[in-house]
C-alpha cells in the first residue's frame, strides 16, 4: 500500500520546483535582454515576433518544453522524482509502484502543463498584447477560461481524491508518494 502524498506536501513540493522554473526563466530572460542590450536587436525582435505563432512556438520551445523535459526526465529517473519533490521526500510511481517509463512521464508532464501552453496560446492571440491589449476574441476567452479552469480541476482533485491524484496522474496512472 503506498502512503500518498497529501495536498500540501505535493503544492510545497511545485513551488520548491517553480523555484527552479523561474530561476531558468529568468536567466533566458537575462539572456535575451543582455542580447538585445549588446547588438541593439529590440526593433529586430519586434518585428519577428509580430505573428502570434511565432510568439507561441517561441515560447513553446523556449520556455514550456524544457520545463516539460525536466519534470519528465527527473520524474523517471532513479531518484523518481524532481528537485521540489525529492527535498520534501516525494517520488512519483506507476501503478505497480515502479519507476516511470520516460513516456509515461512525458504523458503526465504534457498534460500537467497543458493549461500553461494553453494560457500562452490564448495571450500572444489578444490584439495588442502586451503593450496595448484590446478586446480579444472569443475563441481567445475561451482558451484563457478553459487554462484556468484546468488549474482549479487540478487543484480540486489533488485536495479530495482519496489519492491526491490529479487529472493527469489519473491519465498517466501515476502516483505521488513518499519515497
Amino acid at each position: 500500500m503506498f502512503h500518498y502524498a497529501g495536498f500540501f506536501k505535493r503544492i510545497y513540493a511545485f513551488a520548491l520546483d517553480y523555484l527552479v522554473i523561474a530561476g531558468y526563466l529568468l536567466l533566458l530572460t537575462g539572456v535575451i535582454l543582455g542580447t538585445n542590450l549588446l547588438f541593439g536587436s529590440f526593433e529586430i525582435w519586434s518585428s519577428t515576433f509580430e505573428s502570434p505563432i511565432i510568439r507561441d512556438l517561441v515560447a513553446f520551445f523556449t520556455g514550456i518544453l524544457p520545463v516539460i523535459l525536466y519534470f519528465t526526465f527527473q520524474e523517471s529517473s532513479a531518484a523518481q522524482a524532481t528537485w521540489g519533490k525529492r527535498k520534501i521526500g516525494l517520488k512519483v510511481v506507476d501503478k505497480q509502484g515502479e519507476r516511470l517509463s520516460k513516456l509515461r512521464a512525458l504523458g503526465r508532464s504534457l498534460l500537467k502543463f497543458f493549461p500553461w501552453q494553453l494560457a500562452h496560446t490564448a495571450l500572444f492571440n489578444i490584439p495588442g498584447w502586451p503593450m496595448a491589449p484590446q478586446t480579444p476574441a472569443t475563441w481567445v476567452v475561451i482558451c484563457m477560461v478553459m487554462s484556468q479552469g484546468l488549474v482549479i480541476i487540478y487543484l480540486l482533485f489533488l485536495a479530495i481524491h482519496k489519492a491526491h491524484q490529479t487529472p493527469y496522474d489519473l491519465v498517466a496512472g501515476t502516483y505521488v508518494i513518499r519515497a
